[in-house]
């Protein structure tokens, strides 16, 4: 039978040193995981959970001690016509009983340490090369004995569905007690649709509270786009006016961007652009040292600057003072919606004020 391609670009010599080292391979591993399988048939069922573990050289060698001396006996004539008639009298009369002997296995492929998988893919594997077919992986084998494209067509679809929905009441603004989560399982089968419940509410400033589903948003007007983008202080004064209270700190990501007993009076970050800002912030790191680390360093700096040119919008987090109890509490997140320019490029800045 033809030898699959293993190496195309090979000399003839080591392409069939290759194709001869797969072979092996795959003969080693068929050999271990039927012995393996075969192993946990006959087993006790008392013993069952001595196959878990992977044994060493060293028990292996001290059973077959153990089960060459047990089994040792003195040589038998099979010659003599007396022991023969003996022998047969005695199987004669034997019985067996299959269904304590035999202990039966279920496949489960995606249980890794039991083997399965190992020995379809190993005894698949010898048939494809015997054949000349390229073989292939457990991951493969998983696949196609999982018969994934029947599950694709079958639960993903049905869950999709629920999904899609589900996205057609919360479009419609419809009420929570029409929405539902699914528990499903086609294998049982087994169906069950639940009522969700509201998310946690959140205490915030002057009593107010929010979920962690709601965000500020600042839409960026054409006007201070083309100045080069909302500043600081206009996106504060924005802030404060919806959640009625001052900001003591605006961040974004792990960089502090403005801190009320740092930044209050200086004028020349409360006049910057957002965005601005922004970007300086984030190339705030150490300079490399080295041709080749100031060169790398010099183009993560250019995606850095890419990405954030890309954004349609900049997220933020804030924390505000509470006037009755002067305690410091988190706002809900704020999203800085960038104003979309009819080129397809945006600056950031800032609109209206609006509470999601």
């Amino acid at each position: 039978r033809r030898q699959p391609k293993v190496a195309f670009y090979c000399s003839k010599v080591e392409e069939d040193n290759l194709f001869q080292q797969a072979v092996n391979e795959q003969i080693v591993n068929f050999v271990q995981s039927a012995a393996r399988l075969r192993m946990e048939t006959y087993i006790p069922q008392k013993l069952s959970a001595c196959h878990e573990t992977k044994p060493t050289k060293t028990a292996v060698l001290e059973a077959l001690e153990q089960f060459e001396s047990a089994s040792s006996t003195e040589d038998i004539d099979v010659t003599d016509s007396n022991t023969m008639s003996q022998i047969m009298t005695s199987l004669e009369g034997t019985v067996f009983d299959i269904e304590t002997m035999l202990n039966p296995v279920e496949f489960e492929k995606d249980d890794e340490s039991n083997g399965h998988v190992s020995f379809i893919t190993a005894a698949s594997n010898l048939r494809a090369l015997s054949y000349g077919i390229n073989p292939v992986d457990e991951m493969e084998t998983r696949r196609i004995a999982g018969r994934i494209v029947p599950a694709m067509i079958t639960t993903t679809a049905l869950v999709s569905a629920l999904s899609s929905l589900e996205l057609l009441k919360l479009v419609q603004s419809a009420p929570l007690r029409t929405h539902r989560n699914a528990f499903i399982n086609l294998a049982l089968p087994f169906f069950a649709l639940t009522s969700p419940l509201p998310a946690e509410e959140i205490v915030g400033v002057n009593g107010k509270t929010h979920t962690i589903w709601d965000k500020i948003l600042v839409k960026e007007k054409k006007k201070a786009a083309n100045m080069g983008g909302i500043t600081v202080k206009q996106l504060l004064r924005k802030v404060e006016k919806s959640s009625g209270a001052p900001v003591s700190s605006l961040s974004y990501g792990p960089y502090l961007l403005y801190a009320n007993f740092l930044h209050e009076d200086d004028d020349e970050l409360m006049g910057k652009p957002v965005a601005a800002l922004v970007l300086e912030a984030c190339l705030s790191g150490d300079e490399m040292c080295g041709s080749e680390s100031e060169e790398l360093y010099k183009q993560d700096q250019e995606e850095l600057v890419e990405d954030l040119e890309k954004k349609m919008f900049l997220d933020f987090m804030a924390v505000a003072e509470d006037e009755e109890s002067g305690e410091e509490l988190e706002l809900p997140p704020i999203r800085l919606i960038k104003y979309a320019r009819k080129n397809g490029q945006s600056l950031s800045s800032g609109k209206g004020l609006e509470a999601a």
